[in-house]
This record gives structure tokens, sequence and C-alpha cells, in this order.
């Protein structure tokens, strides 16, 4: 009898065990609360504005108000945007407990000056006043932010690289001068093999920069957005390049010439501005449609903070070597290995304790019964 009693007392113990880990594995990471992002977007220049929209928000105490601070990784640099209002609505007559914050961050503030905000800052902070403690915050991963700005710098390129060539592509199209239009076409598609390597180098950037958090589905979406508008890009430019060397370097006619360039200026156009492929009102950063354009807004999304009622990390030192852009990403040594701190790795280790605890019980069980 007590050999029976002590069997069925570690199957209890080692159920109770079981029991308690298996809903920590599930749900560890349902119970995570947000509130709303803040945007990096374009205004006057390129990613100089900063959209905060959040709702569910506790007031700050009465006669204060939170204020939004930019920080960088290593917290050597800060810009305090200003104060942000708490809207709270009004339903039946009764204000609610909560509200919504809209901010824009952009050439109408004070203290603006037209900066590249993400190049500096991949941190945000709410704080209860001006200096205050931090109520909301988010950041963004000092390596995923490296690589960010890699992409953001290439895809700036690109667009300086198609602006010159669609000015040079629109003078053809409208020349009736044959050697006019071939002088013009030839500066137009130039730089194609220089844009079509930037726009390859694009995906690495992108992939890397998702790898670093493999759960923000930010990071994961807008990379995904960035490696199919680079590959719209590259594949546009090359079909200039050879329209322009098949069809107008031997030409003699002008007014056939002007076809092959109108042809030339849509390529290029939409390898910058993006093409309705479906028709159905908007371009998307997808397979078809996206262009430098898209591949932008596709890298900002991948620079989105979201919000939470959280202390910001410690400060952060970026161990991208040499803060290059990534030849490779996604993986250790690219052999599709996962990299440190990915979820695959903690949930490894949780279910191999799972398996030791239900081991070292029915080890137990089986010990207890022999000896009986």
């Amino acid at each position: 009898m007590q050999a029976m009693f002590r069997t069925k007392t570690l199957i209890i113990m080692t159920a109770l065990m079981v029991s308690f880990l298996i809903p920590t594995v599930v749900f560890a990471e349902s119970d995570t609360v947000t509130f709303g992002t803040a945007v990096v977007t374009n205004d006057q220049a390129v990613n100089d504005s900063l959209v905060v929209s959040m709702s569910g928000v506790t007031p700050p105490a009465e006669g204060s108000a939170y204020n939004a601070v930019l920080v960088s990784s290593d917290g050597s640099k800060s810009l305090d945007l200003g104060a942000l209002s708490v809207i709270q609505p009004v339903i039946q007559g009764v204000i609610q407990a909560t509200g919504n914050i809209n901010f824009v961050y952009d050439s109408t503030s004070e203290g603006y000056d037209g900066e590249d905000l993400f190049a500096t800052y991949s941190r945000i902070k709410l704080t209860n006043g001006s200096g205050g403690s931090t109520a909301y915050s988010d950041n963004v991963p000092v390596n995923a932010a490296v690589y960010i700005n890699s992409l953001m710098a290439d895809i700036n390129s690109i667009d300086a690289h198609l602006a010159t060539a669609i000015a040079s592509a629109f003078s053809a199209q409208s020349s009736s001068d044959i050697d006019e239009i071939k002088t013009q076409i030839g500066t137009a598609v130039a730089d194609a093999s220089a844009i079509s390597a930037l726009a390859d180098g694009l995906g690495a950037n992108a992939t890397a920069a998702a790898a670093e958090d493999v759960e923000d589905s930010n990071l994961s979406e807008g990379a995904v957005g960035v490696i199919a508008s680079a590959a719209n890009i590259s594949s546009w430019v090359n079909a200039a390049k050879t329209t322009a060397d098949n069809d107008i370097a031997s030409q003699t006619s002008a007014s056939v010439a002007n076809i092959f360039a109108a042809k030339i200026f849509n390529e290029l156009s939409a390898a910058r501005n993006g093409w309705d492929g479906n028709t159905d009102g908007t371009i998307s950063s997808s397979t078809g449609e996206g262009g430098m354009a898209q591949a932008r807004a596709s890298a900002q999304q991948m620079a989105t903070l979201t919000l939470e009622a959280k202390d910001l990390p410690g400060s952060e030192t970026s161990t991208v070597p040499g803060d290059k852009p990534a030849s490779s990403g996604g993986s250790v040594l690219g052999l599709g290995l996962p990299s440190v701190g990915e979820s695959i790795i903690r949930d490894l280790i949780l279910l191999s304790f799972m398996l030791g605890i239900a081991m070292v019980g029915v080890g137990s069980v089986i010990l207890s019964r022999n000896r009986t």
C-alpha cells in the first residue's frame, strides 16, 4: 500500500508540473498590450516627420501632459518632439477613463529642421511631463536599425538615379532630332546597371533586419514589400536598357524613336513611382506594382515603433561589422540556422525542460514499481 501511495503521488506531482508549464509555453507572449504606433513618414524631406497614433491611453495627472522624446540606440542623443494631448471620448454623456493620442511632428512643429529622424533615432518614449518617468515606449533593435538605414540609403540613391534618368527620357520622347534622342536615351539608361545592383542589394538588408526580431510583424511584412518592389525596379530598369539597345541605338527615324523613348519613360517612371498593375486605384509593395516609392514606404513600415506601457531597455551598440549592409541575412553563417535570440531557441529550451520533468516522473514511477 505504501509503495502504491508513493507511485500515485509521483504521478500526480509530474502531471501538475507539466500542466503548469504548458500554459506558460502557449500563453507566454499573449499578455503583451500595445497602445498604438509611431511611424516615420515624409513631409518636406525623407523621414522628416513622425506620426503617433494611440488608443486606450490613461490620461496623465491633472495639469500634466505626456512628452514624446526620440532617443538614439546608444542613448547619447535625444529629440523632444513636444507635448501630446490625450482626447477622452464622451459616450452617452460619460467621459471615458482612457483616451486617444493623434500627434504629428512635421515641418509646422517647433524645432523641426528637416533631418532624417530614423537615421539618428530608433527609440521613442512618452514621458510623464518633460523629463519625467517613462509611461510608454518602444525601440527598433539596434542591428535592425543599421540594416534599415542601409537599405534606406540605397533607396535614396536609386531615387536620385531614376530622377535623372526620367528627365532625360522625357526630353527624348518629345525631340525631333534623332541624334538628340539617342544622346538623351543614352543618358537615361547609363546608370541602369548601378540602379539594378542597388535594387538587388535591398533584399539582403531587409532580410537581415527582419531576422533581428522574427516576432515583429512590421519588420517581416515590410521586408516582403521591400524585396518585391526591389525586384520590380530591377526588372523595369533592365527592360528600359534593352529597349534602348535594341530599338533606339540603330534607329534612323525620329518619330519611331519617340515611340520607344516613351516606352522607356514609362518603364523608368514605374521603377520610381510604381505601377497600378491590377488597375484597382492603388499601388502596393507587391510583385508587378511596387517601385522605389513603395520600397521606401515598406522600409518605413519596418521602422514602425509599437508603443507599450514599459520603460526603454538599456543602451545598445551595433554588432553589425562596420555598420555595413548585409551580404546575406536571416541566419547564422548563412546556413539557415536560427540566430541568437530567436523564439525557436526559447521554445526548444522550454520543451526540453518539460520533457525532462516528464522523464523524471516516469523514471520515478518505474523505479518505485521495481522496488515493490
